[in-house]
């Protein structure tokens, strides 16, 4: 009886086939039968990750479908695009002159640079927590700045200056936002330490689509000359750009947990006792709003946010009209400021908390019985002996164990997207002890202030 082995790949394709004609007697021969691969199909995989779909996650094909459809649109817009500023900066025209079109490329490179690097320190840090809405944000900067373009042609020089900054400012914010949340979606698509090579194929992924559209491009831009057509054309382009880029981050199912992702999960759990899952989360959240973290009561009379920052932040802010409530945990401190049917909130996260997570369900939390918590006093959710008055510790646990289970990754830090700042109580020189590294972990109640 003869025996076979087999050389697969990661996804369990069968790459070839060693059989031993003799039943594995000394000095038989072995034959090799390689898999044929239809042509069509080895082009494929050229261009998708090895070992697809295993080696990626489920929403990955999705949201490259859409975002190829993206980058073809944006192609052709942008030679449209490039033509208008070739035009404006004198291409064509024998009385412009040359020194002027090159300080007006000089000027506006310059401060793009610039808005650059301003954007990256400043931005740099939202932009993982927040990488759907950054994706997109930064084709809207993109689009904008190709209208701006269009417009270079029919200005004179110093209108024409303006507009060309604006153009390169808008370029410059698209390029950090675009690079940065790119790199957070490549991380997440990425399961087996694959990012390098994942990124690597959708260089060729883009580098195919940007050829298909610049040869599309190509004779658009010979056959369309009208100022109107151009102007049509360049909007409906751009509309079918924004609207595959925003189907494009529609389809990304996160799978850490960022303001809004996290105020959808505790809320439901507390109105409906339900765990989501990243794909029913996905669902819900919204791409452009919602996103620095909006509360509300259960019964919708009261609205606010939340918000991350430090110790003096909480001490010192005092706006005039407003109640103030200053409470202290192990693991935090919060403010609320409540005015009317608005509250706002802040959280100075102590030394050692490694997560703010378990800190923001207790926002979420408060939030939620609000109602109730105004008529016996805000203050009353520490009095009580669960924290907050309403969830006990080992409820509390039991969540985010829950959450782990159904797929979250409560290591990554999402919450806060400015750099995470802790507040040291006592000795200025000497570090606290690390705490236990549990998003749930929360020592309780610890003092009760109300002003």
């Amino acid at each position: 009886m003869s025996n076979s082995v087999f050389d697969i790949d990661p996804a369990g394709n069968v790459l070839c086939r060693y059989t031993d004609g003799h039943g594995g007697e000394k000095g038989s021969l072995m034959k090799t039968e390689k898999t044929a691969v239809p042509l069509a199909k080895a082009v494929l995989y050229a261009f998708l990750p090895a070992g697809y779909p295993h080696t990626v996650t489920d929403d990955y094909l999705a949201y490259q479908t859409y975002d190829s459809l993206q980058a073809f649109a944006s192609s052709i817009t942008s030679l449209l695009a490039n033509r208008a500023v070739l035009e404006g900066l004198g291409v064509g025209d024998s009385s412009s002159s040359p020194t002027g079109a090159l300080i007006l490329k000089i000027t506006g490179d310059t401060i793009s640079r610039i808005a650059t690097i301003m954007f990256a320190h400043r931005m740099g840090q939202a932009i993982e927590p927040e990488c759907k809405f950054y994706r997109f944000l930064a084709d809207i900067f993109n689009d904008s700045a190709q209208f701006l373009d269009l417009l270079t042609p029919a200005l004179p020089y110093l209108p024409k200056l303006s507009v060309i900054v604006s153009a390169g400012v808008l370029r410059a914010l698209c390029g950090v936002a675009a690079n940065a949340s790119k790199a957070s979606l490549s991380a997440h698509f990425a399961l087996t330490g694959n990012l390098a090579e994942l990124n690597a194929k959708e260089a060729s992924q883009e580098t195919v689509v940007s050829l298909l559209g610049m040869l599309v491009g190509t004779l658009v831009v010979r056959m369309v000359e009208d100022k109107q057509v151009v102007w049509i054309m360049m909007m409906v382009l751009a509309g079918v750009h924004l609207m595959m880029n925003y189907r494009a981050v529609r389809c990304v199912k996160m799978r850490s947990l960022n303001r809004q992702r996290a105020t959808i999960v505790f809320r439901e759990w507390l109105e409906h006792n339900t765990i989501l899952d990243p794909t029913q989360v996905a669902e819900r959240e919204s791409i452009l709003l919602r996103g620095r973290g909006d509360l509300a009561s259960k019964s919708g009379d009261y609205t606010g946010f939340c918000d991350f920052g430090s110790y003096g932040d909480i001490k010192k802010f005092n706006p005039q009209g407003y109640h103030r409530y200053d409470f202290e945990t192990a693991a935090y401190f919060l403010g609320i400021w409540h005015h009317g049917g608005n509250f706002y909130m802040r959280i100075a996260v102590k030394e050692g908390e490694t997560s703010a997570l378990s800190a923001w369900f207790d926002a979420v939390n408060h939030a939620y019985h609000f109602d109730s918590a105004l008529k016996d006093g805000l203050e009353s959710h520490y009095e009580n002996e669960m924290p907050l008055g309403y969830v006990s510790e080992d409820q509390k646990k039991s969540l985010f164990t829950a959450l782990a289970k159904k797929g979250w990754d409560l290591e990554v830090n999402a919450l806060e997207t400015r750099l995470p700042i802790r507040v040291r109580v006592g000795d200025a020189k000497k570090a606290l002890p690390v705490l236990e590294k549990d998003p749930a972990h929360h020592s309780g109640h610890q003092e009760v202030k109300y002003d």
